[in-house]
């Protein structure tokens, strides 16, 4: 290649802007992004110490949450700017999987000077990279590859330069990946797999692999330790889901092996919600883990690189046991393991151009593959550009997935299509078996009858779900409040309606029980007002004047009637 290495890295970038422009126009995806921007408000209370520290949220990614809360104090959460952190993200793992690419060239001789830029062009089209580039909350995987990525070629650097220093700062990046996302401590294994099949002789080769494997028995340590404190996160508790025990759970891991090694060469059908995948993937992965140990022996670069981009698949099998995420197999996954598999592809594909003298073959093959690969991520960011294009096309490819029909069903309720989004609404009830969007799908359902004037629908739409009042949470008590309200506005008959009303001071006086919020105390002495009851108003507004801040706007209101009712008696 007779580019210099800057003008490759500039040409690299451009790659990269160049197939996903369309995501900056992408805004916000209705899973996950919402939540984050939601959790930075600044009533939030969001804090920078407060990142750090651990036992806030399920998982501990504080610079993931560092990269958002900068995203408020700089930008205030724009999606455009956020998109853009995601796109730069990779741009900066696709230069650095391009210098590792040189690294692996000078020592495994391969002679074809194209090779580090052939792999990165590979890695930065990929279009199973889509998702995470393009997805907002997907940018746990650009940003822990960075660090990962930083920290291979630090120790690639100090095996081909016998400059110890490199080391340090490879374990230093590795501990920010693991900051970033877990996936980064499977460095561990796999540097110490490059660096014991590394060819070249290397002073600090056998002082790497005593390192390494130190810090990986200590973060053993460290997660057996936080397994038997976080039941939630024990393997047990992912065998559990399964009901079958542990050979349903081989099962399931032998097939996401197979098909996610299957998707990393093999991308299309891309979809954001892969819940189950065929026990015939089985097969391709059977043969790849009795062959890799053979391949291996050949101590190839190709085989190397296989075998990590195995050992970066691992956290993706142990996802696939439990419901932990929004789906049990995901591509965005396949970020990291796909860097790997490009380097490998692209160094195999040099040595049997090389063997068969034809090295000038191996960039126009790459380009004419790049060309397509582009093309597909491409369209699917332009399919990620709208919430409706992206869950119709999630339910085609996933039909019995729950959550995909209860989003889709929410975007076309916001586009207006009320009678449609309810169908769709009601397919995910139909369909649901998890308990962490049940609740989701009931609100939703009691919402749009609400939208639509079923005020009667909603009611008993609240009845069928709970047999007392006192089994619901705070949301659904606000919705039958509402509903109430309405039916008590049309009641022709005063009995009837006085009997709603007060129906609808005890609702508020549950919502006031569960959530001490006085705004209840001030909505009770309104209906009470209404009734006729003036004792009772009273009684509430004072109330609510005693308990409210003083910066809430209702207090105010409620002292003026107070004084009002206190002056007519």
């Amino acid at each position: 290649m007779k580019l210099k290495p800057c003008y490759q890295i500039l040409l690299l970038a451009a790659v990269v802007l160049c197939v996903y422009y369309p995501a900056l126009s992408a805004g916000t995806c209705s899973v996950d992004d919402p939540r984050i921007i939601a959790a930075y408000d600044p009533g939030a209370g969001k804090t920078l110490t407060g990142l750090f520290r651990p036992g806030g949220s399920y998982y501990y990614r504080p610079l993931v949450e560092l990269s958002y809360y900068l995203d408020n104090l700089l930008w205030s959460m724009h999606p455009r700017f956020m998109h853009l952190e995601n796109i730069l993200f990779h741009a900066l793992s696709t230069v650095l999987l391009f210098l590792i690419g040189r690294q692996l060239a000078g020592a495994w001789s391969i002679k074809a000077p194209c090779f580090p830029l052939a792999a990165a062009i590979l890695f930065a089209v990929h279009p199973v990279n889509a998702e995470p580039v393009t997805w907002i909350a997907g940018r746990t995987d650009p940003l822990a590859a960075v660090f990962v990525l930083a920290a291979l070629w630090c120790l690639l650097r100090c095996l081909s330069t016998d400059r110890l220093p490199f080391l340090y700062a490879a374990l230093l990046l590795f501990v920010l990946g693991v900051l970033a996302k877990e996936i980064a401590i499977c460095f561990l294994p796999a540097a110490m797999l490059l660096t014991f099949y590394w060819p070249s002789p290397a002073r600090y080769r056998r002082t790497a692999i005593v390192v390494l494997a130190g810090v990986a028995a200590c973060c053993m340590l460290l997660l057996v330790t936080f397994a038997a404190l976080s039941p939630t996160l024990s393997a047990s508790n992912l065998l559990s889901n399964q009901g079958g025990g542990a050979l349903t759970a081989l099962q399931t891991v032998t097939s996401a092996l197979g098909f996610y090694l299957k998707k990393l060469l093999m991308p299309l059908p891309l979809n954001f919600a892969i819940d189950t995948v065929s026990v015939l993937y089985l097969v391709p992965a059977i043969l790849s883990l009795l062959l890799l140990p053979f391949w291996l022996k050949t101590r190839s670069m190709a085989a190397v690189l296989a075998a990590a981009c195995v050992i970066f698949l691992l956290p993706a099998l142990a996802v696939s046991l439990g419901h932990v995420a929004w789906t049990p197999f995901a591509e965005r996954y396949l970020y990291l393991p796909s860097a790997f598999m490009c380097l490998g592809v692209a160094g195999q594909a040099s040595v049997f151009l090389e063997k068969a003298n034809r090295q000038q073959w191996l960039l126009p093959t790459v380009v004419a593959i790049a060309v397509v690969a582009g093309t597909l991520t491409v369209q699917r960011t332009l399919v990620w550009q709208d919430n409706l294009t992206l869950f119709r096309d999630t339910v085609r490819k996933s039909p019995g997935f729950a959550g995909a029909h209860l989003e889709l069903g929410v975007a076309l309720l916001l586009k207006g299509e009320l009678q449609q989004g309810r169908s769709e609404i009601e397919t995910a009830e139909r369909l649901n078996h998890r308990a962490s969007i049940a609740d989701l799908i009931k609100k939703d359902l009691m919402s749009v009858r609400l939208d639509v004037g079923d005020y009667q629908g909603a009611r008993d739409y609240f009845y069928r779900n709970f047999s007392l009042k006192e089994q619901a949470g705070p949301e659904f008590l606000q919705l039958l409040a509402k509903a109430d309200d309405s039916l008590a506005r049309q009641a022709a008959d005063a009995a009837v309606r006085d009997a709603i009303y007060r129906d609808l001071i005890d609702t508020y006086r549950l919502m006031y029980l569960k959530t001490h919020d006085p705004f209840n105390l001030y909505q009770s002495g309104k209906v009470a007002q209404k009734r006729g009851d003036v004792a009772g108003a009273m009684s509430y507004f004072r109330q609510a004047v005693r308990e409210a801040s003083a910066d809430t706007h209702y207090r105010a209101a409620a002292a003026k009637m107070l004084q009002k009712l206190e002056v007519g008696q």
